[in-house]
């Protein structure tokens, strides 16, 4: 696994422009293996390693008890942790889940992690996590991006592990004899994740034992082409645009495939999520070339004198308070 991991780190440039790491430690198999092996990496990467930990406050004593373990495996391998808790139930905003206030409420802490350490986050993401991603976004409906999985880069945040299994970490633990603790709500069938772990993924090894290595090589190759063409999708943006927006007829000229991340790109820029429907209706009205639609609340999507725009106009909607 030591192996695999450095190989990641080269492959990926994981270390270029900062060698701190700060590892998001869990208290699972794969956080606790990718804490050892980092530290085994120090010296020959000249990476300084931290760890961050965070008690999500939803399963009682389970949840202390994981932070009392992480912070003494910190102290086994010298390494500084910071621990934090947070209030997950009563930080759940409207349409949220628990599951996604979580996620939320453990990025904000990882980024002042970072802030502190001045570092990149490491996070234990395996090959296995790869694969249960691209299901979900097989299920859901999606393009390249969501074939891609989880990207082993991104925005400070690295994924030493993308290229092992769950079962090299388990190994890896066992041989080094790092002690781990299960998390009880990772054995209930309750989510989807939880779902294709432990029932489709058994079932799709029937047909290909070497499912999980077929998917990260499916994943490598997609990751490549989206690179590619996100790439080349920016450099056609910046040539379509303008002082005002983007020339629609120079839009119109584009790949389907291209037009797709343009405008995307732009409704991203502008606090709108992109989704299929939104980014057809905003090419409908490029290829009309004229007209408008509502995108989303006071959002909306125009061409005007062959430019095409996103623009906030404020709706007085039945229930809101004006603003003064």
């Amino acid at each position: 696994m030591k192996t695999r991991v450095a190989e990641a780190l080269a492959r990926y440039g994981m270390l270029d422009g900062c060698r701190n790491v700060t590892v998001g430690l869990s208290g699972g198999a794969d956080s606790c293996a990718l804490l050892g092996v980092l530290c085994e990496l120090r010296e020959e990467t000249e990476m300084n390693v931290s760890a961050c930990h965070i008690n999500h406050s939803l399963r009682g004593a389970e949840s202390d008890r994981d932070e009392a373990f992480a912070v003494s495996l910190c102290e086994r391998f010298g390494v500084p942790v910071e621990v934090y808790r947070v209030d997950v139930r009563g930080s759940v905003v409207k349409h949220e889940s628990i599951e996604e206030a979580a996620r939320r409420l453990r990025y904000e802490c990882f980024g002042k992690a970072r802030e502190k350490f001045g570092s990149q986050l490491a996070t234990a993401h395996t090959a296995n996590d790869t694969a249960e991603t691209v299901l979900m976004n097989m299920i859901r409906g999606t393009g390249t991006k969501g074939l891609a999985g989880i990207p082993p880069v991104r925005e400070g945040i690295i994924r030493p592990l993308i290229l092992c299994t769950r079962e090299q970490t388990e190994n890896y633990c066992r041989e080094h004899s790092i002690d781990y603790v299960t998390d009880s709500t990772n054995l209930i069938d309750d989510c989807t994740r939880n779902r294709i772990r432990h029932k489709v993924i058994p079932l799709l090894e029937e047909f290909n034992p070497s499912f999980i290595a077929a998917v990260s090589r499916m994943t490598e190759a997609v990751g490549d082409d989206e690179s590619f063409i996100a790439g080349y999708a920016l450099r056609c943006a910046e040539e379509c645009r303008t002082k005002d927006g983007y020339d629609s007829r120079k839009l119109k000229t584009l790949h389907p495939a291209v037009l797709f991340r343009v405008i995307s790109a732009e409704l991203k820029a502008n606090g709108i999520e992109p989704s299929r429907l939104r980014v057809s209706q905003c090419a409908a009205l490029i290829d009309k070339g004229m007209g408008r639609v509502n995108l989303c609340r006071d959002k909306f999507a125009c061409v005007r004198k062959k430019v095409f725009f996103i623009h906030t106009e404020f709706q007085q909607y039945k229930g809101r308070i004006p603003e003064k």
